[in-house]
């Protein structure tokens, strides 16, 4: 039987700003070593499978596409399933199961979350044999050790021992009250659900037909009539909960896994110094312990005790770590405010390639493109600004002007753009052109397509 991944990366979250923004959200932020948990979940699904699938919502398309494409991934825009909506996880999986039936008449499905991280890649592949390998008429949940009352997570009670590291389940709750959270993990046997799951395509899509009515129904419409109607369902709650005798567990002590919901459940996870600190970037120390910091520019910190300090060149952030929970009170009042980097990064993914903001100030701002080989923008009409592009990389075919002539314009050499006149860029050569945009004028709108 074909072994397929679904990869799902529609989430939407604010609680690791600056990292993650709302256009920008956590499972795409480099958060670590220079990658995203989506970069490392994408190469973890092609080394588990022969295919992979990715549900992603349609304003990540470019997202989902450009970062695949920096680890050396080429996915293709069939394998990349866009939801109209977000609706949380029982519609993302019922749609990827879906389009995985279209291909295949049955398959097994390994669902892996793209905004958790995973440090012991080598016990995720032990373990995905035996979650493929009990997934025949059951779906198989891979958990880890409930060592503290988390509210957050779902939470598994194993029954009886069908194999080492491997239980029928006796109950599945989603997200207890702290008082039963606590109580759960006194009394022993029950693990975190990781939501990466195994089973049979046919086996879910019947189990969700069955169990939940209201979110397969819609689905008979076609995808964009689906998610007008189809309520907002979550795997867990909706579905796992119901159906302990068709769930079976696969424990691990030594995943290193964190579902990166916070910044206090990074630190947990990532390997600390004799001081007790997670340090990545140019991070100079002294006297610090038991804090987390993570910078992209020299950042000396002197002195303190249970800080997270998180730079991202265009945001700051400094906090204790027990603040952590009130973070998302913080960006709600950013975004009341109208804060613009509450919501948008200065990195942007596009069909042509990436725009990152360098600088942005009262009537002006300096972006840095990256046109892919063969991709281009254009026509373009600016009614407020002056725009300069200057090569510094490649070769741009540039026309101005609505019957303007094409002109090449190479490393060291720019073009002014006049107010009020339409121009074109393209790549015509084999390696990425990078252009330095310049502009001045009363109003900076993002208007690229």
């Amino acid at each position: 039987m074909e072994r397929v991944s679904l990869v799902l990366a529609g989430g939407l979250g604010t609680r690791l700003w600056p990292l993650s923004r709302k256009d920008y959200p956590k499972q795409f932020s480099k958060i670590w070593r220079g990658e995203s948990t989506y970069q490392m979940a994408l190469r973890r699904a092609f080394r588990l499978t022969r295919e992979v699938y990715v549900v992603a919502h349609r304003s990540y398309k470019f997202l989902a596409l450009g970062q695949a494409k920096e680890v050396g991934i080429t996915l293709p825009e069939d394998k990349l399933i866009l939801e109209p909506e977000r609706k949380n996880t029982a519609p993302a999986i019922l749609l990827g199961v879906l389009k995985v039936l279209e291909k295949y008449d049955d398959a097994k499905v390994l669902v892996i979350p793209s905004d958790h991280m995973i440090t012991n890649e080598g016990e995720l592949e032990e373990l995905s044999k035996k979650l493929f390998r009990h997934s025949d008429d059951r779906i198989t949940l891979l958990s880890v050790p409930a060592d503290r009352p988390e509210t957050g997570y779902g939470y598994i009670k194993a029954g009886d021992k069908l194999e080492e590291d491997v239980y029928s389940v006796e109950r599945f709750v989603e997200k207890p009250r702290e008082e039963e959270a606590r109580r759960m993990v006194e009394e022993g046997g029950w693990y975190w659900s990781t939501m990466i799951m195994a089973f049979r395509a046919k086996f879910m899509r019947d189990k969700i037909k069955e169990k939940l009515p209201q979110v397969f129904n819609p689905f008979e419409g076609g995808v964009e009539e689906a998610y007008k109607r189809v309520p907002s369902t979550d795997i867990s709650s909706g579905l796992l909960m119901k159906i302990p005798e068709d769930l079976v567990l696969v424990t691990s002590q030594k995943l290193g896994w964190s579902d990166m919901g916070s910044f206090e459940s990074i630190y947990t996870v990532l390997e600390k110094d004799l001081a007790g600190n997670v340090k990545q970037g140019r991070v100079e120390t002294k006297d610090v312990k038991n804090s987390l910091i993570l910078s992209k520019r020299l950042v000396a910190v002197l002195g303190v005790r249970d800080l997270v300090i998180i730079d991202d060149e265009d945001a700051l952030l400094v906090m204790s770590r027990s603040s952590n929970q009130r973070l998302k009170e913080l960006v709600k009042d950013m975004i009341e405010k109208g804060v613009p980097e509450s919501l948008r990064h200065k990195l942007s993914y596009t069909e042509w390639g990436t725009l990152t903001n360098l600088i942005r100030g009262d009537g002006y701002e300096v972006n840095k493109l990256s046109i892919d080989p063969g991709k281009g923008f254009g026509p373009k009409r600016h009614y407020h600004k002056v725009v300069y592009l200057g090569v510094l990389r490649g070769t741009a075919l540039i026309c101005i002007g609505e019957d303007g002539k094409e002109r090449i314009v190479t490393k060291g050499e720019g073009v002014q753009i006049p107010i009020g006149v339409t121009y074109r860029v393209k790549n015509p050569g084999k390696i990425p052109l990078e252009i330095l945009e310049m502009a001045t004028g009363e109003y900076m709108g993002e208007d690229y397509t």
